[in-house]
């Protein structure tokens, strides 16, 4: 009975050694990270979830929106004024995920759809993001270094999805007042000091992100010392999305990372 007791040990020890090797932010400098390794970050970490909810909202056609002029601008360029105006933020660069919808036969009620809700601000998340740009040839090395080494002053968490209507026809002010960050320890709740809408040159969103500061108005942290978590809110008409960030687990080899 012992040796079988000891086996199974055994078993789930290297299991979890097994785990650890899949946490690239634990085992490897951002450097050399590969494909797969940002992947992992980016879409299946403690900085991101994908919530799936059912479809309460009649779909806009994108032709109905309008044609918005965007300029052509150099990637750097892109990645220069997000990191001065997001405070650390980095453009998200992933394609749309085209299995994250779920259209039922005559598109009835029982239509589903996901969001993917990624803390932005993330050393780890901005450092996945610079290591797809060096890789996809948009910018160099150092300038990925020099863009992380850009302070971080917020806490930012993005939302996106392949459906984004409920986000649509609202303001920055609207989604301000119907988002919230909580500290799971301290108990400090916080709205968002600033929203930014990221359009598609037709005008749909594609994206959302929310800057929350890292203190109160009254001066107390949102995170308190050995903090547990942190609890995402965003209730607007037709989509209810939350999201607790577990930040025990939001942890690289230099520490803390949220």
């Amino acid at each position: 009975m012992c040796r079988k007791i000891l086996a199974v040990v055994a078993v789930l020890a290297f299991a979890g050694l097994l785990w650890a090797s899949d946490e690239p932010w634990k085992t490897k400098p951002y450097q050399q990270w590969d494909k797969a390794d940002i992947d992992l970050v980016l879409n299946n970490s403690p900085w991101c979830k994908k919530i799936t909810v059912d479809v309460n909202w009649k779909p806009i056609n994108p032709a109905s929106v309008g044609k918005v002029v965007v300029p052509d601008q150099d990637q750097n360029v892109e990645l220069r004024n997000h990191m001065e105006t997001q405070k650390g933020g980095m453009p998200d660069t992933s394609p749309p995920d085209a299995s994250m919808t779920s259209m039922a036969p005559g598109g009835d009620k029982s239509a589903q759809t996901a969001f993917t809700i990624r803390w932005y601000s993330s050393r780890v998340v901005r450092e996945a993001l610079a290591r797809e740009a060096v890789l996809n040839g948009r910018i160099s090395e150092a300038q990925g270094a020099q863009l992380l080494a850009e302070p971080v002053t917020d806490y930012e968490v993005i939302v996106f999805g392949p459906d984004m209507t409920p986000f649509q026809i609202l303001s920055e002010d609207q989604l301000k007042s119907e988002t919230s960050l909580e500290g799971k320890q301290s108990k400090q709740k916080v709205a968002p000091a600033t929203v930014r809408i990221n359009k598609a040159p037709n005008g749909m969103v594609t994206g959302v992100i929310f800057l929350f500061p890292k203190k109160t108005a009254g001066g107390e942290d949102v995170a308190s010392t050995n903090e547990k978590g942190f609890e995402f809110a965003c209730k607007v008409k037709g989509l209810d999305l939350h999201n607790t960030f577990d930040a025990h687990k939001m942890i690289d080899e230099k520490g803390e990372d949220f």
